[in-house]
């Protein structure tokens, strides 16, 4: 039960989620966070992913990696990815790192901003 609260994925339409991700996420929550939403793309047949990242203040190397591993999984099963709300401290971390999410999800820089897009299509 507590590894489904810290990876909360809320149907907003019948083909379109949000994960919205708050506080610490250390390997082992990345980790449950990649087998969790995979399996739910399959279950759930989720077309479109919104990653919300406005509550998440710091994420290391090994998590930024694991996010790409749910961006790189949702796509191979055919769900759209879009990322919402990266921190200043994310964005510095990821361009030391050479790191980016331009190529495989698409960014906004608010969950407003993402939310206004896909729920009025």
């Amino acid at each position: 039960m507590v590894e489904d609260l810290s990876v909360p994925i809320i149907p907003l339409s019948e083909s379109m989620c949000i994960l919205p991700l708050i506080g610490t996420i250390d390997t082992y929550r990345a980790n449950t966070i990649v087998d969790k939403v995979i399996n739910q793309i399959g279950v759930s047949r989720i077309q479109r992913l919104i990653i919300d990242l406005s509550g998440v203040a710091y994420m290391d190397t090994a998590v930024i990696s694991y996010i790409m591993k749910v961006i790189d999984g949702a796509s191979i099963m055919g769900c759209h990815v879009v990322i919402t709300g990266v921190r200043p401290e994310i964005v510095k971390t990821m361009l030391k790192l050479g790191v980016s999410f331009d190529h495989k999800a698409e960014t906004k820089g608010t969950l407003q901003q993402a939310l206004l897009q896909y729920l009025h299509m």
